[in-house]
């Protein structure tokens, strides 16, 4: 089918689709039998299909879909032919492919479509003669190492016949062995990191393949960074702080992604540190010489440099409003009704600020060679502030006023946010919890950054 043709099939068909979605059975028959008889099969077809989706056994859009769909199917059985003599056996196979796929989709509407005998013939000679030479293909390609083209070749080998000679199994092979190989080089290269992921992949085709799971092993063991996370140092009204601070930094390190980070044990850590104290200067060589013995790669040390909690004074501030009430008026009949009024009223708007602010530094340096690996000083503030309204004026009846004094209904909803707002600050202890939280958090993203980039 030629370019222009299959963009002028494709505005057909959503046409049909777009008849389809704002017609009845009926009008859709009928316009499947006009596009019939203009020989526009597949259209008519379409038609049809959607009709009996919208009234099954609708007797009608049967005969007329089995008209038409049937004439679908001769069409593709004549490009099939034409295909098999000119010798171009992948169009053919294609081509029936098709036809398969169409008379199932037909045949959930209750209308069955003949695929000629000889065709399923045809295409079962078709189908052996080109399995057997993507299976010779394949075979090719594996022995000239072209992993990439021999895993093409045995994907289309399955789909065409899934259970076909030992297809599964060779593909499994021409994916997992490039990334076996890839592992092997990155492994040698003592880039742990990119041969732990390579081993990763190849073991995802097949878990037990060679012995990517022990190489795998050994690239984790080698490249494995153990850090030894130590006191935090602060002032003495700090230590609470400092305490939680490394507490969640350990945690969360030790609940890390990265499989190459490791915390060094709880009571090895206890025997490092007993009866020494880091200083947020850096390590003395005793203790670089015995995190070393403990298998630590490095030492995670930190410092509160401040902490502040300051909460602000209450504001309030006193301001014009209206009181809505109704009153009795009469008309000029004479008759009484009640209409609304306004009258003036106050409201006081309350406001409260309290602020969090922890200043603290993190300091890796390494067992090995005493060298600060990294050193990072952050700073997290948290602020807490409320903002409400009180008034005598019941909420449902209190207006802001305006600029110039008249009523600002439209304010109303604002007003009532503020009656019904928070009133009073999160909790001291709150607020502390959050700030350290977001201070470890940066710190164990900090550690987790230069290992990505440390370990390759």
């Amino acid at each position: 089918m030629q370019k222009p043709m299959r963009h002028l099939f494709l505005i057909l068909s959503c046409a049909v689709l777009i008849l389809a979605g704002c017609s009845g059975p009926k009008a859709l028959t009928k316009r499947g039998g006009e596009m019939q008889n203009a020989g526009m099969v597949k259209q008519a077809a379409e038609l049809y299909y959607q009709a009996l989706r919208k009234k099954p056994n609708y007797i009608d859009a049967m005969i007329g879909l089995r008209t038409a769909g049937q004439g679908v199917i001769d069409t593709w059985v004549g490009e099939f032919q034409q295909a098999s003599m000119d010798g171009r056996r992948k169009d053919a196979l294609d081509l029936y492919d098709n036809m398969s796929a169409y008379t199932a989709r037909i045949s959930k509407v209750d209308v069955d479509l003949i695929i000629p005998s000889s065709i399923v013939s045809d295409y079962e000679d078709h189908l052996d003669e080109h399995l057997i030479e993507l299976d010779e293909q394949g075979h090719q390609q594996l022995e000239a190492e072209d992993f990439a083209g021999a895993a093409a070749t045995f994907k289309e080998i399955i789909h065409l016949d899934a259970e076909y000679g030992d297809a599964k199994a060779l593909l499994v092979i021409a994916q997992a062995e490039p990334e076996y190989r890839n592992g092997n080089t990155m492994l040698s290269e003592q880039r742990y990191r990119a041969a732990h992921g390579a081993f990763s992949r190849a073991l995802t085709f097949d878990s037990d393949y060679k012995d990517a799971q022990s190489l795998q092993q050994s690239a984790l063991e080698d490249g494995r960074f153990n850090v030894a996370v130590l006191k935090f140092d602060s002032r003495n009204r700090d230590k609470d702080i400092a305490l939680e601070l490394r507490s969640n930094i350990q945690n969360g390190l030790i609940q890390t992604n990265d499989p190459f980070l490791g915390i060094v044990d709880r009571t090895q850590r206890d025997e490092i540190i007993a009866e020494q104290e880091l200083s947020i200067s850096g390590l003395s060589d005793e203790q670089v010489e015995v995190g070393g013995l403990a298998g630590a790669r490095a030492m995670l040390t930190g410092a509160i440099l401040m902490y502040t909690m300051e909460t602000g004074d209450p504001i309030r501030t006193s301001r014009p409003g209206f009181r809505k009430f109704f009153r009795e008026v009469k008309d000029d009949e004479g008759n009484t009704k009640k209409v609304a009024a306004f009258a003036p009223a106050q409201y006081t708007v309350h406001s409260q600020r309290r602020n969090v602010i922890i200043k603290y530094e993190l300091k890796l340096v390494s067992t090995e060679t005493s060298e600060v690996l990294f050193s990072k000083v952050e700073e997290v503030a948290y602020s807490d502030n409320i903002e409400f309204a009180t008034s005598q004026v019941p909420a449902g009846t209190l207006y802001p006023a305006r600029s110039n004094g008249e009523v600002n209904r439209s304010g109303k909803s604002q007003m009532n946010s503020l009656l019904g707002a928070r009133r009073t600050l999160m909790p001291e202890s709150s607020m502390r919890n959050q700030a350290v939280q977001e201070a470890a958090s940066r710190g164990i993203r900090q550690v987790e950054n230069f290992l990505s980039s440390h370990i390759q």
